[in-house]
């Protein structure tokens, strides 16, 4: 398991055991029978949590800090800003208490 699956992961099962509705996002390529299938866009945050009567909450999750390819930055920040402009709140969580901060 990769660092950041390794925190988006228990983050995920500990929100769907409180009882919220959580999707895990995936971003990228992957291959397919006969080339490549297309996922979320780069720079989509790798989860989503829904709650009742309120706009949904992103969160990009970063299991630790070190340097990320530029492109990637750009790309998240690029997404942030998109979602921020239509209200929504986008976080970057590197724990569980960083999302119940949040909520």
């Amino acid at each position: 398991m990769s660092e950041t699956s390794d925190l988006t992961g228990p983050i995920r099962q500990a929100l769907e055991k409180a009882g919220y509705f959580v999707l895990r996002l995936n971003s990228g390529k992957v291959r397919v029978r006969g080339g490549f299938m297309q996922l979320c866009p780069p720079g989509t945050a790798d989860l989503l949590l829904c709650l009742p009567n309120r706009l949904p909450i992103w969160m990009e999750t970063k299991a630790v800090k070190k340097d990320h390819h530029k492109e990637q930055q750009a790309a998240q920040g690029a997404f942030r800003d998109r979602v921020e402009a239509l209200g929504h709140t986008c976080i970057t969580v590197r724990s569980l208490d960083d999302v119940l901060a949040v909520l």
